[in-house]
C-alpha cells in the first residue's frame, strides 16, 4: 500500500473512532490530537510531507485505546 493510501486508511480509522479530521497549514510545525468543544479533533499540517503526515496519524491514532492495532493485541 502506498503512502497516500495509508494516509487515507488512517484518516478513515480516525473518523471511525469519532475524530473530527481537520486540515490546515501550520508551517511544518505538525499537528495532532486535541479536544475542542468536547469533540476529539485531529489536526493535519498540510505543510508536512506525506510521510510526515502518515507518521503523525500513526502516532496520534496509535495512542487511542480503541485503535484497531491495539484491539487486536
Amino acid at each position: 500500500m502506498n503512502t497516500v493510501a495509508q494516509i487515507d486508511h488512517w484518516i478513515e480509522v480516525a473518523r471511525s473512532l469519532n475524530y473530527e479530521v481537520r486540515y490546515d497549514y501550520f508551517g511544518g510545525t505538525g499537528g495532532g490530537v486535541c479536544i475542542v468543544g468536547g469533540k476529539k479533533c485531529l489536526f493535519i499540517d498540510l505543510a508536512l510531507s506525506p510521510i510526515e503526515q502518515l507518521e503523525l496519524l500513526r502516532a496520534a491514532i496509535g495512542d487511542d485505546p480503541l485503535a484497531p492495532q491495539q484491539r487486536a493485541a
